[in-house]
This record gives C-alpha cells, structure tokens and sequence, in this order.
C-alpha cells in the first residue's frame, strides 16, 4: 500500500512540474500573439478607421485562444459599456489565468487598455508602438529564460515528489 502512495506523490508532483514547464514554453507564443492583436489594432484604427468595437470584432475571429475570448467578451459588453479602460482592465483580470504570461505582461497590457480610444490616432499609434516595443523586451526575456526554467520545472518537479517519499518513508 505504500508503494502505490510513493507512486501517487511522485506521479503528482511530476505532472505539477511538467504543467509548470508548458507554461514556460507557451509564453513566448503568447506574447507574440498579443503584438499581432496590437498591430491589427494599429491597423485598422489608423488605416481603416475603424471603431474600438469593430477593431475587436475583428481580432476576436482572427486569432486564436485565449485571445478570441478576451476580444469576445469585450464585444459583448459593448452595449452596456461608459467607459472601455474600465472594461478592458476588468477583462484582462478574468482572463489571465488562462495565459501563461507574468505580472509584468499584465501591467504592460493594462497599462496600454487605460489609454486605449482616449487620444487622436497620432497620439494612439504612438501608444501602440510604445506597447509593442515592451512586449518585445518581454518576448527576448521570455526566450531567453523559456529552456532553462523548463527545466528546472520538470527537474524540481521530479525531485520534490522523490524528496516527499523520502520523507514519509
């Protein structure tokens, strides 16, 4: 009987680590995808003066998850919504458990929803850029860092489950 709970601990701890390591591995594309949805933004605010609403109607059948839902349920708040910083601050906080994306992000992105449609289209192509070259410092940073602390996820994962047996035994 306490054969199987060993092989318990350490098939939980190891799954732990392996799920902590993807998380790791999906930032990079997360991130990536995040300056598409800025650029698209750019775009069609800019050059297809298009309204906030169309602009997330657009990117919410273009990208891929979970990005689609953030822009989804933006749309569906558009009938009620006074103010779109409050809105967009609000959904960024229900969605980012599903991102595997840090602090850091969040505050780059939140940072630039609080003044998202409150500028002229010069002043807002600006934000956009400024936005995009952070996400980039964030993008090198999370390629950087991504092998490594895969790594180190799976390892720690393997060896806290063994040191847990270790200790019961």
């Amino acid at each position: 009987m306490a054969w199987i709970g060993a092989l318990l601990v350490l098939t939980v701890s190891t799954w732990v680590g392996f799920d902590i390591a993807a998380r790791f591995k999906k930032r990079p594309g997360q991130i990536r995808q995040w300056k598409s949805a800025l650029q698209m933004i750019e775009a069609e605010m800019v050059y297809g003066q298009s309204s906030l609403w169309e602009v997330c109607d657009n990117i919410s059948r273009q990208l891929p998850e979970p990005l689609c839902e953030f822009y989804s349920d933006l749309l569906l708040e558009s009938e009620t919504c006074t103010d779109f910083a409050a809105l967009w601050q609000e959904s960024l906080k229900k969605h980012w458990f599903k991102n595997a994306m840090t602090n850091t992000d969040l505050d780059i992105l939140a940072q630039f929803g609080s003044t998202l449609g409150q500028h002229d289209l010069q002043q807002q192509q600006k934000q956009i850029k400024l936005t995009l070259h952070h996400l980039d410092l964030q993008l090198n940073d999370a390629i950087e860092s991504s092998g490594k602390h895969q790594k180190l996820a799976r390892g720690m994962g393997v060896l806290s489950g063994l040191f847990v047996i270790i200790l019961l035994i």
